[in-house]
Protein backbone atom coordinates (compact mmCIF):
# COMPACT_ATOMS: atom_id res chain seq x y z
CA UNK A 1 0.00 0.00 0.00
CA UNK A 2 1.17 3.41 -1.19
CA UNK A 3 1.43 5.66 1.45
CA UNK A 4 1.88 9.77 0.77
CA UNK A 5 5.28 11.50 1.66
CA UNK A 6 4.83 13.71 4.59
CA UNK A 7 7.00 17.36 4.58
CA UNK A 8 9.75 17.00 7.23
CA UNK A 9 8.42 20.48 8.49
CA UNK A 10 5.36 20.72 7.49
CA UNK A 11 4.52 23.63 9.70
CA UNK A 12 7.19 25.62 8.17
CA UNK A 13 5.12 28.26 6.03
CA UNK A 14 3.23 28.99 8.89
CA UNK A 15 6.21 29.46 11.43
CA UNK A 16 7.73 31.96 9.01
CA UNK A 17 4.48 33.73 7.99
CA UNK A 18 4.38 34.47 11.93
CA UNK A 19 7.72 35.81 12.43
CA UNK A 20 7.40 38.21 9.50
CA UNK A 21 4.52 39.17 11.13
CA UNK A 22 6.08 39.78 14.44
CA UNK A 23 8.76 41.73 12.65
CA UNK A 24 6.48 43.81 11.16
CA UNK A 25 5.11 44.68 14.67
CA UNK A 26 8.09 45.45 15.72
CA UNK A 27 9.02 47.73 12.79
CA UNK A 28 5.14 49.16 13.53
CA UNK A 29 5.87 49.69 17.15
CA UNK A 30 9.01 51.12 16.12
CA UNK A 31 7.39 53.80 13.63
CA UNK A 32 4.60 54.67 16.34
CA UNK A 33 7.46 55.43 19.15
CA UNK A 34 6.43 52.58 21.18
CA UNK A 35 9.89 50.84 20.88
CA UNK A 36 13.20 52.97 20.22
CA UNK A 37 15.38 50.22 19.10
CA UNK A 38 15.50 48.06 15.53
CA UNK A 39 16.55 44.82 16.38
CA UNK A 40 16.58 42.42 12.94
CA UNK A 41 18.77 39.22 12.34
CA UNK A 42 20.06 39.66 9.04
CA UNK A 43 20.65 36.04 8.23
CA UNK A 44 17.19 34.63 9.15
CA UNK A 45 16.47 32.42 6.35
CA UNK A 46 12.79 32.49 6.45
CA UNK A 47 12.34 36.38 7.06
CA UNK A 48 13.61 38.93 5.21
CA UNK A 49 14.13 41.96 7.16
CA UNK A 50 15.66 44.15 4.27
CA UNK A 51 12.31 43.57 2.58
CA UNK A 52 10.42 44.49 5.64
CA UNK A 53 12.31 47.49 6.03
CA UNK A 54 12.06 48.83 2.74
CA UNK A 55 8.51 47.60 2.44
CA UNK A 56 7.61 50.08 5.62
CA UNK A 57 9.98 52.72 4.07
CA UNK A 58 8.06 53.03 1.00
CA UNK A 59 4.57 53.43 2.67
CA UNK A 60 5.38 56.72 4.76
CA UNK A 61 6.19 59.86 3.71
CA UNK A 62 9.59 61.08 3.15
CA UNK A 63 10.02 64.06 4.98
CA UNK A 64 7.82 63.33 7.89
CA UNK A 65 8.36 62.17 11.64
CA UNK A 66 7.41 58.26 10.65
CA UNK A 67 10.45 58.41 7.65
CA UNK A 68 12.78 60.27 10.26
CA UNK A 69 12.20 57.47 13.15
CA UNK A 70 12.93 54.46 10.66
CA UNK A 71 15.85 56.09 9.75
CA UNK A 72 17.22 56.87 12.92
CA UNK A 73 16.77 53.34 14.00
CA UNK A 74 18.32 51.85 11.05
CA UNK A 75 21.55 54.56 11.61
CA UNK A 76 21.96 53.95 15.34
CA UNK A 77 25.39 52.55 15.77
CA UNK A 78 24.30 49.03 16.77
CA UNK A 79 22.34 48.22 13.10
CA UNK A 80 24.83 50.32 11.03
CA UNK A 81 27.34 48.60 11.91
CA UNK A 82 25.92 45.41 11.77
CA UNK A 83 24.62 46.34 8.28
CA UNK A 84 28.13 47.50 7.40
CA UNK A 85 29.81 44.05 8.93
CA UNK A 86 27.46 42.11 6.66
CA UNK A 87 28.74 43.65 3.78
CA UNK A 88 31.69 41.40 4.05
CA UNK A 89 29.95 38.23 4.92
CA UNK A 90 30.78 35.01 3.56
CA UNK A 91 27.06 33.91 2.75
CA UNK A 92 25.59 36.14 -0.46
CA UNK A 93 22.28 36.71 1.03
CA UNK A 94 23.65 38.17 4.06
CA UNK A 95 25.62 40.51 1.70
CA UNK A 96 22.79 40.97 -1.15
CA UNK A 97 20.15 42.40 2.04
CA UNK A 98 22.82 44.72 3.90
CA UNK A 99 23.64 46.31 0.60
CA UNK A 100 19.80 46.88 -0.03
CA UNK A 101 19.15 47.90 3.55
CA UNK A 102 22.47 50.65 2.33
CA UNK A 103 21.16 51.61 -0.32
CA UNK A 104 17.47 51.97 0.74
CA UNK A 105 18.58 54.41 3.85
CA UNK A 106 21.12 55.83 1.61
CA UNK A 107 24.06 54.73 4.03
CA UNK A 108 27.04 56.54 1.64
CA UNK A 109 29.74 55.65 4.44
CA UNK A 110 28.99 51.93 3.48
CA UNK A 111 30.18 52.78 0.01
CA UNK A 112 33.67 51.39 -0.13
CA UNK A 113 32.24 48.06 0.81
CA UNK A 114 29.40 47.98 -1.53
CA UNK A 115 31.70 48.67 -4.44
CA UNK A 116 33.93 45.17 -4.48
CA UNK A 117 30.39 43.75 -4.42
CA UNK A 118 30.25 44.40 -7.62
CA UNK A 119 32.60 42.25 -8.76
CA UNK A 120 30.77 39.13 -6.60
CA UNK A 121 30.83 35.52 -7.85
CA UNK A 122 26.45 35.91 -6.96
CA UNK A 123 24.36 37.79 -9.42
CA UNK A 124 21.99 38.63 -6.59
CA UNK A 125 24.92 40.29 -4.80
CA UNK A 126 26.23 42.20 -7.69
CA UNK A 127 22.69 43.25 -8.79
CA UNK A 128 22.22 44.28 -5.06
CA UNK A 129 25.39 46.42 -4.93
CA UNK A 130 24.46 48.09 -8.41
CA UNK A 131 21.20 49.37 -6.85
CA UNK A 132 22.45 50.38 -3.85
CA UNK A 133 25.40 52.40 -5.44
CA UNK A 134 22.33 54.32 -7.49
CA UNK A 135 19.83 55.00 -4.56
CA UNK A 136 23.29 56.58 -2.52
CA UNK A 137 24.03 58.39 -5.43
CA UNK A 138 27.16 61.05 -4.94
CA UNK A 139 30.92 61.06 -6.93
CA UNK A 140 31.74 58.07 -5.33
CA UNK A 141 29.20 56.01 -6.01
CA UNK A 142 29.65 56.64 -9.95
CA UNK A 143 33.15 56.03 -9.90
CA UNK A 144 32.98 52.36 -8.72
CA UNK A 145 30.32 51.96 -11.20
CA UNK A 146 32.31 53.39 -13.96
CA UNK A 147 35.17 51.29 -13.02
CA UNK A 148 32.64 48.37 -13.05
CA UNK A 149 31.21 49.44 -16.37
CA UNK A 150 34.98 49.28 -17.48
CA UNK A 151 35.62 45.86 -16.16
CA UNK A 152 32.92 44.18 -16.79
CA UNK A 153 31.03 45.92 -19.65
CA UNK A 154 28.26 47.88 -20.30
CA UNK A 155 26.04 45.59 -18.35
CA UNK A 156 22.42 46.98 -18.25
CA UNK A 157 22.25 47.40 -14.22
CA UNK A 158 25.16 48.91 -14.23
CA UNK A 159 24.31 51.44 -16.69
CA UNK A 160 20.71 52.10 -15.09
CA UNK A 161 22.88 52.69 -11.95
CA UNK A 162 24.89 55.03 -13.17
CA UNK A 163 22.07 57.04 -14.75
CA UNK A 164 20.67 57.06 -11.33
CA UNK A 165 23.70 58.02 -9.00
CA UNK A 166 25.67 60.82 -11.38
CA UNK A 167 25.66 64.00 -9.76
CA UNK A 168 24.82 67.21 -12.16
CA UNK A 169 27.53 67.30 -15.28
CA UNK A 170 29.48 64.33 -13.80
CA UNK A 171 28.33 62.37 -17.25
CA UNK A 172 28.86 65.40 -19.29
CA UNK A 173 32.72 66.02 -17.81
CA UNK A 174 33.22 61.55 -18.30
CA UNK A 175 31.85 62.00 -22.01
CA UNK A 176 34.12 65.41 -22.72
CA UNK A 177 37.28 63.49 -22.44
CA UNK A 178 38.71 59.98 -24.09
CA UNK A 179 37.53 57.03 -22.19
CA UNK A 180 38.12 53.25 -22.96
CA UNK A 181 35.68 51.76 -25.79
CA UNK A 182 33.41 50.14 -23.43
CA UNK A 183 33.04 53.28 -21.32
CA UNK A 184 31.76 55.66 -23.85
CA UNK A 185 28.58 54.08 -25.27
CA UNK A 186 27.71 53.27 -21.56
CA UNK A 187 27.80 56.63 -20.56
CA UNK A 188 25.97 58.55 -23.48
CA UNK A 189 23.04 55.87 -22.70
CA UNK A 190 22.86 56.65 -18.85
CA UNK A 191 22.76 60.63 -20.04
CA UNK A 192 20.01 59.35 -22.21
CA UNK A 193 18.17 57.70 -19.37
CA UNK A 194 18.70 61.18 -17.39
CA UNK A 195 17.18 63.52 -20.75
CA UNK A 196 20.23 65.65 -19.98
CA UNK A 197 20.17 68.03 -22.60
CA UNK A 198 23.67 69.46 -21.45
CA UNK A 199 24.82 66.13 -22.44
CA UNK A 200 23.91 66.49 -26.38
CA UNK A 201 26.98 68.40 -27.09
CA UNK A 202 29.18 66.06 -26.22
CA UNK A 203 27.60 62.98 -27.37
CA UNK A 204 27.89 64.45 -30.83
CA UNK A 205 31.04 65.18 -30.30
CA UNK A 206 32.45 61.57 -29.39
CA UNK A 207 29.90 60.30 -31.94
CA UNK A 208 32.07 61.73 -34.96
CA UNK A 209 35.27 59.72 -34.73
CA UNK A 210 33.28 56.82 -31.98
CA UNK A 211 33.01 53.55 -33.45
CA UNK A 212 29.33 51.68 -34.86
CA UNK A 213 28.87 50.38 -31.18
CA UNK A 214 29.13 54.12 -29.57
CA UNK A 215 27.36 55.85 -32.65
CA UNK A 216 24.10 53.13 -32.25
CA UNK A 217 24.32 53.89 -28.20
CA UNK A 218 24.25 57.69 -29.11
CA UNK A 219 21.73 57.65 -31.31
CA UNK A 220 19.61 56.10 -28.77
CA UNK A 221 20.28 58.57 -25.87
CA UNK A 222 19.95 61.55 -28.56
CA UNK A 223 16.42 60.26 -29.30
CA UNK A 224 15.73 59.80 -25.42
CA UNK A 225 17.07 63.76 -25.10
CA UNK A 226 14.78 64.91 -27.87
CA UNK A 227 16.88 67.80 -28.60
CA UNK A 228 16.44 69.12 -32.51
CA UNK A 229 20.03 70.55 -31.69
CA UNK A 230 21.02 66.79 -32.76
CA UNK A 231 18.63 66.06 -35.82
CA UNK A 232 22.04 67.11 -38.36
CA UNK A 233 24.02 64.07 -36.68
CA UNK A 234 20.70 61.29 -36.88
CA UNK A 235 20.30 62.26 -40.25
CA UNK A 236 24.21 61.50 -40.99
CA UNK A 237 23.58 58.50 -39.26
CA UNK A 238 20.73 57.34 -41.49
CA UNK A 239 23.68 56.68 -44.23
CA UNK A 240 25.98 54.67 -42.25
CA UNK A 241 26.90 51.09 -43.67
CA UNK A 242 26.00 49.93 -40.33
CA UNK A 243 22.03 49.23 -39.48
CA UNK A 244 22.36 49.38 -36.11
CA UNK A 245 23.21 52.70 -36.74
CA UNK A 246 20.51 53.41 -39.19
CA UNK A 247 18.05 51.87 -37.38
CA UNK A 248 18.76 53.47 -34.10
CA UNK A 249 19.27 56.83 -35.96
CA UNK A 250 15.39 56.50 -37.31
CA UNK A 251 13.97 55.42 -34.33
CA UNK A 252 15.33 58.71 -32.75
CA UNK A 253 14.19 61.05 -35.07
CA UNK A 254 10.76 60.00 -35.02
CA UNK A 255 11.53 60.79 -31.11
CA UNK A 256 12.57 64.48 -31.87
CA UNK A 257 9.73 67.36 -32.36
CA UNK A 258 9.86 69.20 -35.35
CA UNK A 259 12.02 66.77 -37.50
CA UNK A 260 10.64 66.83 -41.42
CA UNK A 261 12.15 63.88 -42.46
CA UNK A 262 13.79 64.08 -45.96
CA UNK A 263 15.38 61.68 -48.75
CA UNK A 264 17.52 59.80 -46.13
CA UNK A 265 14.39 58.61 -44.07
CA UNK A 266 12.49 57.30 -47.26
CA UNK A 267 15.45 55.55 -48.03
CA UNK A 268 15.35 53.74 -44.70
CA UNK A 269 11.79 53.20 -45.52
CA UNK A 270 12.83 51.06 -48.13
CA UNK A 271 16.35 49.56 -46.66
CA UNK A 272 16.66 46.16 -47.14
CA UNK A 273 17.02 45.17 -43.19
CA UNK A 274 13.44 44.76 -41.57
CA UNK A 275 14.37 46.99 -38.41
CA UNK A 276 15.74 49.56 -40.55
CA UNK A 277 12.37 49.63 -42.30
CA UNK A 278 10.09 49.77 -39.76
CA UNK A 279 12.23 52.06 -37.33
CA UNK A 280 11.94 54.28 -40.53
CA UNK A 281 7.97 53.78 -41.15
CA UNK A 282 7.75 54.27 -37.35
CA UNK A 283 9.36 57.79 -37.31
CA UNK A 284 7.83 58.71 -40.87
CA UNK A 285 4.27 57.95 -38.84
CA UNK A 286 5.35 59.70 -36.47
CA UNK A 287 6.00 62.80 -38.37
CA UNK A 288 2.78 62.75 -39.83
CA UNK A 289 3.96 62.33 -43.01
CA UNK A 290 1.13 59.88 -44.66
CA UNK A 291 1.59 60.21 -48.47
CA UNK A 292 0.79 58.42 -50.94
CA UNK A 293 4.19 57.17 -51.54
CA UNK A 294 4.83 56.05 -47.94
CA UNK A 295 1.31 54.28 -48.07
CA UNK A 296 2.92 52.14 -51.01
CA UNK A 297 5.45 50.84 -48.64
CA UNK A 298 5.47 47.26 -47.34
Amino acid sequence: MLTQAIPRRPFEPARQAIRRSVLRHHIRSLLAGKSERLTIDLADRGVDPAALLIEAKSTIFSNGLLHERLVSAVRQPSVANHVIDGLGSRDALVRSRCARIAGAFQMEEAVPWIAPLLWAKESVVRVAAARALGRIAGVRSADALLMAIQRLGPRPVLIVALARSAPDLYLETVLSRRQPRAVQPAVAIAAGLRGRRTAVAPIMAQMGTGSSRLRTAGNRALGWIGAPAAIPVLVESLEHQDWRVRASAAKALGAVKGFEPGSQMFACAMDRNTRVRKAAKNALRKSGHTTRYFAGLD
